[in-house]
C-alpha cells in the first residue's frame, strides 16, 4: 500500500508536469473506481490541475473551477504518466488525457481505489472515512501527538497505524519507526512512558523525512508506473531472516491476515 513517503514522490513528480494543461478527455475502463460516477469525472475535460496536496493516504487535485479531485490508491493503486500511445498496462482503471500529447493513467490491480470529485473543501467530509480521519502524521506537532497518544492502551503497531488517531501510516513504515524507536510492535502503549513515547513521535519523523527524501530522489529519476512501492531503503520491514541493522540478531516476520510485521527480537523488547 503506498505510503506518505510514496504519495510525497508522486506528488512532487506529478505537481509540475500537469502544470497549466488542459484536459481534452478521461476514460474510467473500471467504472466503479470512480464513485462520483464517469459522466462527472468527464467534466474534467476543458479543465486545469492546480496543486496537488496530501492528507493521510489520499491525494488531493485542485481543479481550476474550485473543485477538488480526492484519489485514494488502496493497496495496488499505482499512477503512470505517459504519452497518449503507449502500451496500457493491465487493469487499466482511469485515464486522464492532457493537450500536451501525455496521459495520466491509474492502474489497480485489486480494483480497491477510489477516485472522488467534490465540488470544493466544504465537500470532502462526504468521502468515507474522511470525517474520522486525525491529523496528518506529517502536521501533527509533538504536544498533540503527546496528548492524543495517551488516551490509547493498546499495542502500539496497531495504535500508530489507527488512521482515526493520526493517518497516513501504514504497515510498512510503523515497522520502520518502531525499530528507530526501539519499540516492540505489541507493546501496549499504556506499558510506555513519555520518554518513550516522545522518542518514538522523533523517530516518526526521521524516518518519514528521510524516506521521502529517498523517494522522490527514486521516482524522478525512473518515474511512475512501478508495480511495487519504493521500498529498497527499508530497514526492518519484509527483511525477516536478515541480520538487525543495529545488533547483528535476526529480523523477525510475523505474518497476521496476509500483514507482515518485522522486529528485532533484542533491539526492541516487548517488556521493559
Amino acid at each position: 500500500m503506498p505510503e506518505i513517503p510514496d504519495l510525497e514522490a508522486i506528488r512532487h513528480y506529478l505537481m509540475p508536469r500537469l502544470d497549466g494543461l488542459t484536459v481534452t478527455h478521461t476514460e474510467a475502463p473500471i467504472p466503479w473506481l470512480v464513485r462520483t460516477g464517469t459522466e462527472g469525472l468527464a467534466t474534467l475535460a476543458g479543465h486545469r490541475f492546480g496543486e496537488i496536496h496530501r492528507l493521510g493516504k489520499f491525494l488531493l487535485f485542485f481543479i481550476d473551477a474550485g473543485r477538488i479531485l480526492v484519489i485514494n490508491p488502496m493497496l495496488t493503486g499505482r499512477f503512470h504518466w505517459v504519452e497518449a500511445g503507449a502500451k496500457k498496462t493491465g487493469r487499466m482503471g482511469v485515464i486522464v488525457a492532457f493537450d500536451n500529447g501525455h496521459e495520466l493513467r491509474y492502474s489497480d490491480m485489486r480494483r480497491m481505489g477510489r477516485w472522488y470529485l467534490v465540488a470544493g473543501p466544504e465537500e470532502l467530509p462526504t468521502i468515507p472515512q474522511w470525517p474520522t480521519l486525525g491529523p496528518d502524521a506529517m502536521a501533527v506537532t509533538e504536544d498533540e501527538f503527546l496528548a492524543r497518544i495517551k488516551s490509547r492502551r493498546g499495542q502500539i503497531k496497531a495504535t500508530l497505524t489507527n488512521q482515526e488517531f493520526i493517518c497516513g501510516i501504514g504497515n510498512a513504515y510503523s515497522d520502520e519507526i518502531l525499530w528507530a524507536a526501539q519499540l516492540h510492535p505489541h507493546r501496549r502503549r499504556a506499558t510506555m512512558d513519555e520518554a518513550d513515547l516522545r522518542r518514538l513521535y522523533a523517530c516518526m519523523r526521521e524516518v518519514e523525512d528521510e524516506s521521502i527524501a529517498i523517494v522522490d530522489a527514486t521516482v524522478q529519476g525512473e518515474g511512475l508506473g512501478k508495480k511495487e512501492e519504493w521500498r529498497e531503503h527499508l530497514k526492518v520491514h519484509r527483511q525477516g531472516g536478515k541480520p538487525c541493522p543495529r545488533c547483528g540478531s535476526e529480523i523477525k516476520a510475523q505474518v497476521r491476515s496476509g500483514s507482515e510485521t518485522n522486529y528485532c527480537v533484542v533491539c526492541q523488547p516487548l517488556f521493559e
